[in-house]
């Protein structure tokens, strides 16, 4: 895991960080570990850490949980029900925090199958990807969201959340078109997220192969660290995925989701989607 200190610290309300440090105690008690996903990943990094405005506030949370059973899952669940402040709801993943914060918790690790699949008990009807978890838990970073006493958490860094992303969009499509609004987001603002001192020195052959687009050029390499961090499996998936959604005979679904919410023209939408792709075939 990264060894990095992301300190938002005071930043965050406590409605948020109360239900942060009961599910981390009580995972911890039960030698669980999890991570921050989802938007909530999104809006700590970029609009806590870089001060970028997300292009819609998340209400709820988002955690990936590593274990090996439904029992280490079901005990979890039991302990904070035990603490009185958590609610199950019909939704299986969903606990509800003294009524007012709604948290996802996503298995993933050996609970899953050799397709990183998970299906859940009892029926094992409802099935779920969750591809990508473990190399990008692996590549994880620490975000410091309270101070005293410290509340540290790891999250995933931004290049991970684009794969998480970008692979959730796929897997439900078409009924995450949020995926790829925040998948995109990250793309036109990865410029702006302290990367300008590697594109001028370290990855300056890719700026000046870009015309000192600095947009381009961060995109090209937001998708190179991508695939760094990825499985080979994880790999093969998002080229397929960002192959089939920029080929002639596409029916760009990505860029179509995409373009829902946002005034940038389709082909400048799918400019920038190549960019990413070759960025992650190189």
């Amino acid at each position: 895991m990264k060894n990095i200190l992301i300190d938002i610290s005071g930043k965050i309300d406590n409605s948020y960080i109360e239900p942060l440090i009961e599910i981390k105690n009580s995972a911890e008690g039960l030698n669980m570990q999890f991570f921050v996903i989802g938007a909530f990943a999104r809006d700590i990094i970029m609009e806590y850490f870089h001060r970028i405005k997300a292009p819609r506030m998340t209400m709820d949370i988002d955690l990936g949980i590593r274990i090996s059973n439904w029992n280490q899952f079901d005990s979890l669940i039991t302990k904070l029900e035990s603490s009185g402040k958590f609610k199950k709801t019909r939704e299986k993943q969903r606990i509800i925090y003294k009524d007012k914060v709604i948290i996802d918790l996503v298995p993933f690790g050996n609970i899953s199958n050799k397709d990183e699949k998970i299906s859940w008990p009892p029926e094992n009807e409802i099935t779920m990807s969750v591809l990508g978890f473990n190399e990008i838990y692996n590549n994880s970073t620490i975000v410091r969201l309270k101070n005293n006493p410290p509340l540290e958490l790891k999250i995933p860094t931004l290049p991970g959340l684009a794969v998480l992303k970008l692979l959730s969009w796929s897997d439900n499509y078409p009924d995450r078109s949020k995926d790829a609004e925040d998948l995109f987001f990250i793309l036109i603002n990865y410029e702006y997220t302290g990367i300008e001192n590697k594109l001028y020195e370290s990855e300056l052959s890719i700026l000046e192969s870009e015309g000192f687009d600095n947009q381009a050029a961060g995109i090209i390499l937001l998708g190179r660290e991508m695939k760094i961090i990825s499985s080979k499996k994880t790999v093969k998936c998002i080229r397929e995925v960002l192959n089939n959604e920029t080929s002639e005979n596409s029916n760009y679904n990505l860029i179509r989701d995409i373009s829902i919410n946002s005034k940038i023209s389709f082909d400048k939408i799918l400019f920038l989607i190549e960019k990413l792709k070759k960025g992650f075939n190189n």
